[in-house]
């Protein structure tokens, strides 16, 4: 998981100051707070391909899975936290 986290800290801009901050100290914030700052950054990606008239129907459509996934794959680290069992 660190490795990981690192990697997304070091090679992307996906995540806030603050955040990269916590994990470049060692110190891993939330996974809630990771997977906000994640759906954020799909919500706006979507948003703006979605607004772009120069934008394809599948750009337009990558945009929106890409949005699909990220809720998705949110809700199950949420559920997962949680104890529900996938419920």
């Amino acid at each position: 998981m660190k490795n990981l986290l690192n990697e997304l800290v070091l090679n992307t801009d996906l995540l806030s100051n603050d955040l990269k901050a916590a994990i470049l100290a060692n110190s891993t914030p939330p996974i809630e707070e990771i997977v906000m700052a994640l759906v954020i950054g799909a919500v706006d990606a979507h948003a703006m391909t979605v607004g772009d008239p120069k934008a394809t129907w599948n750009e337009k459509r990558l945009a929106r899975t890409t949005l699909a996934t990220a809720f998705l794959a949110a809700m199950t680290v949420t559920n997962q936290r949680e104890g529900s069992g996938g419920r």
